[in-house]
């Protein structure tokens, strides 16, 4: 992990008097780095994956529609309904696409954050609401990679519960690249190595067993049902896996809920260049609250911890992505936010 700079706090209560934000959530207050402002970018109920795609943020949710919010910080527009938790989205081309828990959807986005012609892949995905949301992104191979979680808290996933996927943009050419995995809901390319979080098993502590960063090895087994990290899971002590396991990257505290991951790219922050920023939405059955940040890690600085906190008191954060000028937006799907932190 790396030492970075003093954090500046900020007043939920400042916020609120600027016109950002009505009150406070979770009793936290904004901290960030020092020498960064922090502020609500826009407004999306159950906000939760976001992508840049043409001149909008595209904004998935845990609801029936995907929210499109102009990169000159105009409202959000509703762009597209009638979806069964459009959870992912993910630019490719000229191309939205979006992962709902059943299926795979395409739209051409349009000015002002709209998006039209839509059309479904010939793809149908485990339609389970247990771990049913969707993630997606276009790798650096120009392919799509969406995560199906296991739908449960420990069993024995069957068919593509528990995977990763990858597909051509037009549904073809569908291939398994990963299995073994709980539930991941992040992960982008490093270097062109993929890093994928996994969140890890409930029911058997405070602080056991860790939630999990993967390096993706193409076809390779990551442990679940058998291990959650490198503990054995409940029920599954004594049998044996069907393959060997690759251990995680890297092991974050138990039930801080690892979501989002985005290795920042841009000017604007030179200190977190090569870095991974990775949302944590916070632990919902532990005795003592963890979590509720999102954090910095370079890869390789060590194998477990809790990253070192980048920024916190924004709710339940889900996403972190990267905005064209540098700066770096986080979803909020509690409070139905998308904050900004730019310099």
């Amino acid at each position: 992990m790396l030492l970075g700079k003093p954090f500046r706090s900020f007043a939920l209560a400042s916020l609120a008097a600027a016109g950002l934000v009505s009150s406070p959530c979770l009793g936290q207050t904004v901290r960030s780095l020092s020498g960064t402002r922090v502020e609500v970018f826009a407004h999306v109920p159950a906000a939760r994956a976001m992508a840049v795609c043409g001149d909008a943020l595209y904004v998935g949710t845990k609801g029936n529609g995907v929210y499109g919010v102009p990169l000159t910080g105009a409202p959000a527009v509703r762009a597209a309904s009638g979806l069964a938790a459009p959870n992912g989205v993910a630019c490719l081309g000229n191309r939205l696409y979006v992962a709902s828990r059943d299926r795979i959807s395409s739209f051409t986005p349009i000015s002002g954050g709209g998006l039209a012609n839509r059309a479904d892949l010939p793809v149908r995905l485990p339609n389970l609401a247990h771990h049913g949301l969707r993630y997606i992104r276009a790798g650096p191979d120009g392919r799509l990679y969406i995560s199906i979680g296991s739908p449960c808290n420990i069993c024995q996933p069957e068919g593509l519960q528990g995977t990763i996927v990858s597909m051509s943009p037009t549904g073809g050419e569908f291939r398994r690249v990963a299995w073994g995995i709980r539930n991941s809901v992040g992960f982008d390319w490093d270097g062109g190595v993929m890093y994928f979080t996994d969140n890890g098993a409930d029911g058997m502590g405070d602080d056991t067993p860790p939630d999990e960063l993967n390096e993706l090895q193409p076809g390779a087994f990551y442990g679940f049902p058998y291990f959650g990290g490198r503990v054995r899971l409940r029920g599954f002590e004594a049998a044996a896996p069907p393959a060997p396991q690759v251990p995680p990257a890297y092991e974050f505290q138990a039930h801080v809920a690892t979501l989002g991951i985005h290795f920042y790219r841009g000017t604007m922050f030179p200190e977190l260049r090569g870095e991974a920023l990775i949302a944590e939405h916070g632990s919902w059955n532990r005795s003592i609250p963890v979590g509720y940040q999102v954090v910095r890690l370079r890869i390789g600085s060590s194998r477990s911890g809790n990253g070192q906190s980048f920024l916190s008191g924004v709710g339940r954060p889900v996403d972190v992505q990267e905005l064209p000028d540098g700066s770096i937006v986080v979803s909020d799907d509690t409070g139905g936010r998308i904050w900004r932190v730019s310099r």
